[in-house]
């Protein structure tokens, strides 16, 4: 019999301390059956919903009801791909009831969902509600914020400090239902026994900091710690509605199960839509009780900690006996005087509450006034200043946000109508000058992207990587790396065919050769690296085979990087025990043993990506988001990429399908003096490929947290005056020999060619080649639980989209 997963569970929702409604809304589902259990593990999912309360508490609800059914309705046995499935169908039930009703056009909720089965913990993330893991007594942060703060935090721009006073840190970049589809993150933990997994919304990550929240929940059991969270919510501020769901792992399980199915009921918010007092106000309260089954069990009291021992549960429904039953009291002589200053009470609340309500018109009045103002002073601006106009926008979409709809009268209904028909217009229009500004071009726009759907069946890949290309005659074949490490060919049919080349590390190409880097053995591991081309039928001849040093393997020191300029192979190593530091080994393509040169790299900070541009010159991503630009000449160092004028973020909205209440993330003016890509923090945000079109070289940056691809030149002539930096991101070390910082008087100033921007199709991309002829980019993406996607872009667009 598998062992079985057990959890302790708690969950608690509060309206918190400023907010009328409670929009939030949370559930759990732990299946009775064993086998369902095992099959599709516990599920536990946090919303908070936005628009209004009569869109935000509809979204939510539609949010955690659809997940909680579609998931366990799923046939499938892999839980990332039905969790996704499960969220996206939520999004677009919401998205549909927000089409029918014109009072909640852009509503939408924000959504954190696990699934834990077996000893696998699986998270799924759109919005900024949050999951957090304790282990061992310390807290480390699971997902991560769609918020247009975070992102800034990501990319250097803002501390965290600075983030949660700053203006906009309310404004989310990703939601269910406010757009027709919708990204998932997705997180894989391992369970260890005594962990415990917090879901919360930013009610409560915004109030409670880290240290409290790690202490809180390590000391107190799960149902007690619900309440301290909120509590502690509470205590300081309580400004937005509050909720938490705590699960302590008693014992993890093994993934075993069958292909049986069987029918569960998700369960609810049970009796928990609650405000609370502070600790030691209230002596007891309704919240349900975790549930061992799929079934809803009924509240029972709950002793808050520090009034005594917890009750025994079973007793708690006992019938009391006749001498336990309260004694009929005397009519108190404060009765009548109680009353009257009840009715008292009465009088001043109706009578503060009628001023109110007669204030409410006039309050409309102003609010759209100002509204009003805001939208024709940014229809001034935006041509030429459309970054200050979209901020315009947003403060006047905040104003028609704030108008209580249920208070107008008919002229004004009429005029917020107008004012919502004029913001949308005004958002269209300077999202299209910003978009012009910025030289982006918002996809799809002319035959832009062509994709195509990749088939992985018959393999035993689940996905896949590292895409390159032949050319063969006048067709060209496009090859790539499973997660079983194999070679694979794309037939004609779109279908993966094994290449019969295993253990692959890393791969490069440049549309005649393919360069494919092998490990065998164990640690310390054996490398070789090979050349191929095409042959008959796209099969691989091997061309010549390169050594990696032994003596920088056995050193700890693995590879990182392939990539490859004209006659000139680049392999980059780095080490897990020597921190910030890398080797760069040369080869020539046309000489195969040894590397050629050795030079040592020493960094600040982690390299994210290389790329190799003729001339042997190298362009470095950082992963503060700096690149920089080394020219692998005996005393060169690394430097600063100079840009010719500011390189603008994509808004990340679609301007064509935006409404007035679309959330829009106003954007922060970018530096002029140096490439930077905010951002990009970790492997996979971003990566870099250099390439030749027509004589001219181009530097592509594939920046998946923004939605774009850059495309960069450097013009003969555009070289900089620099003068040398206080302290580097890189030096080098040629030949392992002293170290060398001369900064060259000039250096290649980069220059915007155009940016290519899409949520849909530049999101998850892995690798990206310049095909044969120049006239295409090639994309390979993969969401998770999905097919690959090669998606094509033009070069030379003969349009221009920028709406």
């Amino acid at each position: 019999m598998s062992k079985q997963l057990r959890l302790d569970v708690a969950q608690l929702t509060d309206v918190g301390r400023k907010r009328p409604h409670n929009e939030d809304n949370m559930a759990y589902v732990i299946p009775k059956d064993g086998q369902v259990m095992a099959r599709k593990g516990a599920l536990f999912i946090v919303a908070d919903g936005m628009g209004g309360h009569a869109a935000g508490e509809v979204a939510s609800e539609i949010a955690v009801d659809t997940v909680t059914n579609v998931y366990y309705q799923d046939d499938s046995q892999e839980v990332p791909p039905s969790l996704i499935n499960a969220i996206r169908r939520a999004n677009a039930l919401i998205h549909q009831r927000a089409a029918e009703n014109v009072l909640r056009s852009g509503m939408g909720t924000t959504c954190v969902a696990a699934v834990l089965r077996g000893n696998m913990a699986y998270i799924a993330n759109v919005g900024d509600s949050r999951a957090y893991m304790i282990r061992n007594g310390q807290v480390h942060q699971i997902t991560q914020d769609h918020s247009w703060v975070e992102e800034q935090v990501r990319a250097g721009l803002l501390t965290k400090e600075q983030a949660r006073s700053h203006a906009q840190r309310n404004v989310i970049t990703r939601s269910l239902g406010t757009q027709s589809e919708v990204d998932v993150d997705i997180f894989t933990e391992m369970l260890e026994e005594g962990d415990s997994l917090i879901l919360c919304t930013d009610g409560l990550s915004g109030l409670v900091n880290e240290d409290d929240l790690q202490a809180i929940v390590n000391q107190y059991l799960p149902q007690e710690s619900v309440y301290y969270l909120v509590e502690r919510a509470n205590e300081n501020g309580g400004s937005d509605n509050i909720t938490a769901i705590v699960v302590r792992v008693q014992e993890i399980g093994w993934n075993e199960f069958t292909n049986a199915r069987y029918p569960v009921t998700a369960g609810g918010r049970g009796g928990v839509d609650e405000a609370t007092a502070p600790l030691g106000k209230v002596p007891t309260s309704t919240l349900g009780l975790p549930r061992g089954a799929d079934t809803r069990v009924p509240g029972a009291l709950f002793q808050i900690p520090g009034t005594g021992p917890l009750p025994s549960y079973p007793n708690t429904t006992a019938p009391l006996s006749k001498s336990a039953l309260p004694m009929r009291r005397k009519r108190s002589r404060l009765l009548y005087p109680t009353l009257a200053l009840f009715i008292v009470l009465i009088v001043a609340l109706v009578g503060s509450g009628i001023s109110y309500f007669l204030g409410l018109p006039a309050q409309a009045d102003q609010l759209l006034s100002d509204a009003g103002k805001q939208i024709e002073q940014a229809k001034q601006e935006s041509t030429q200043n459309p970054t200050e106009a979209l901020q315009k926008l947003v403060n006047a979409q905040k104003e028609l946000r704030s108008v209580q709809i249920n208070a107008l009268s008919g002229g004004q209904s009429d005029l917020l109508a107008q004012r919502q028909n004029d913001l949308t217009s005004a958002f269209k229009k300077t999202i299209s000058d910003y978009n012009t500004q910025g030289l982006i071009s918002a996809l799809p726009c002319g035959n832009s992207p062509q994709t195509t759907q990749i088939e992985n069946a018959n393999t035993a890949a689940t996905t896949v990587s590292g895409l390159a290309q032949l050319q063969q005659g006048d067709k060209a074949i496009s090859y790539m790396v499973g997660s079983d490490h194999i070679l694979y060919r794309v037939d004609d049919q779109q279908k993966l065919m094994n290449a019969a080349i295993t253990n692959i590390v890393l791969t490069a190409s440049d549309n005649q050769h393919l360069f494919s880097l092998s490990q065998t053995g164990t640690a310390p591991s054996n490398y070789t690296l090979k050349m191929y081309s095409a042959g008959d039928g796209g099969k691989l001849n091997d061309q010549g085979t390169w050594s990696v040093p032994n003596d920088l393997v056995q050193n700890g020191w693995s590879p990182a990087f392939l990539t490859v300029s004209q006659n000139d192979v680049y392999l980059i190593l780095t080490s897990k025990t020597t921190a910030n530091q890398a080797w760069i080994l040369t080869y020539a393509a046309d000489k195969p043993g040894d590397a050629l040169q050795r030079m040592n790299i020493s960094t600040s900070v982690d390299l994210l990506s290389v790329a190799a541009e003729p001339d042997r010159q190298l362009f470095l991503l950082y992963s503060n988001g700096s690149v920089q630009s080394l020219q692998l000449n005996p005393g060169a160092a690394p430097v600063n990429v100079p840009v010719s004028s500011p390189i603008n973020v994509p808004i990340g909205v679609d301007g064509k399908n935006l409404s007035w209440n679309t959330s829009i993330a106003t954007p922060i003016p970018q530096s002029t003096q140096f490439l930077t890509i905010p951002g990009a923090t970790v492997p996979g945000s971003a990566f870099l490929v250099g390439g030749s079109i027509g004589g001219e070289s181009h530097l592509y940056v594939v920046d998946n947290t923004n939605h774009r691809v850059i495309d960069l030149t450097f013009p003969k002539g555009s070289n900089v005056s620099i003068a040398a930096p206080t302290s580097q991101t890189a030096t080098v070390t040629p030949q392992a020999t002293a170290s060398s910082t001369k900064t060259p008087e000039t250096i290649p100033g980069a220059r915007l060619v155009r940016q290519y921007a899409s949520p849909q199709t530049i999101t998850q991309v892995n690798s990206m080649l310049i095909d044969a002829s120049g006239t295409h980019l090639i994309l390979l993406s993969q969401a998770g639980g999905k097919k690959p996607m090669q998606s094509s872009l033009e070069t030379n667009p003969t349009q221009s989209c920028s709406s």
